[in-house]
């Protein structure tokens, strides 16, 4: 018999996973969700399946090294864990206060990267609020430990990982702060391709961005990187 609290996780990742869809954040069987059930065992999205069609009884279980764990459920016994593992882990194994991890695909995230364009919060004050500094992992064949590796290396103080001409990784204490997290990230990235197509960003001034930090760290979301904000 499950727990309230993974009963109510698997409800809150397959809503989540229609929202992303909604968003057109995946579409087919990519993207993956997951949430942290307790110090060693993670609720994920299985390979394959279209995750906005996903129901809670067909989410897996993982432990630690990525295995995959009891109990099992008739509609999930056949499946097997996002390839995607060694990402969700890496943020989970690197940061104890990450609760949720969300992948996906976002157009203009994705576009920014491949025309080597740097994805600047400093265009959106909520941006910088939300985000922070946003990181970006060095390019690794997708599903590899390897891709896993370099997440870790900066996931570790960011909650935003771009993934160059494959994605985004969103780490946050739960699934629905990883959410907004992944909306405002797109709409961010969204800015700066119409900045760009407008012949440039006008730099904010340092001291308001010094503002929008102090708010940030008052508002308990501030994170190392963050200094780098008023280094661009």
């Amino acid at each position: 018999m499950i727990s309230d609290k993974e009963r109510k996780l698997r409800e809150d990742i397959c809503h989540v996973a229609k929202m992303m869809y909604a968003r057109e954040f995946i579409g087919g069987p990519a993207g993956n969700i997951s949430a942290r059930l307790d110090e060693d065992r993670f609720l994920l999205t299985p390979s394959k399946p279209f995750k906005q069609l996903l129901r809670p009884e067909q989410l897996i279980i993982i432990d630690s090294t990525g295995k995959k764990v009891g109990p099992h459920t008739d509609a999930n016994m056949d499946l097997t864990p996002t390839s995607e593992v060694p990402m969700h882990l890496a943020a989970y194994n690197t940061r104890p206060d990450v609760g949720a991890v969300l992948h996906g695909h976002l157009s203009y995230c994705v576009a920014m990267t491949a025309a080597g364009k740097t994805i600047r919060p400093h265009v959106l004050t909520e941006g910088m609020l939300f985000l922070g500094d946003i990181g970006v992992a060095d390019y690794a064949t997708p599903t590899t430990q390897e891709l896993g590796d370099n997440v870790a290396k900066v996931v570790v103080d960011h909650d935003c990982v771009i993934l160059p001409y494959h994605g985004v990784i969103v780490a946050s204490t739960d699934l629905w702060a990883a959410l907004a997290k992944m909306e405002v990230l797109e709409q961010t990235a969204q800015i700066n391709c119409l900045v760009n197509q407008m012949g440039g960003e006008k730099p904010m001034p340092r001291e308001h961005i010094a503002g929008m930090l102090a708010l940030r760290e008052k508002m308990g979301m501030n994170l190392p990187s963050d200094a780098n904000l008023l280094e661009n």
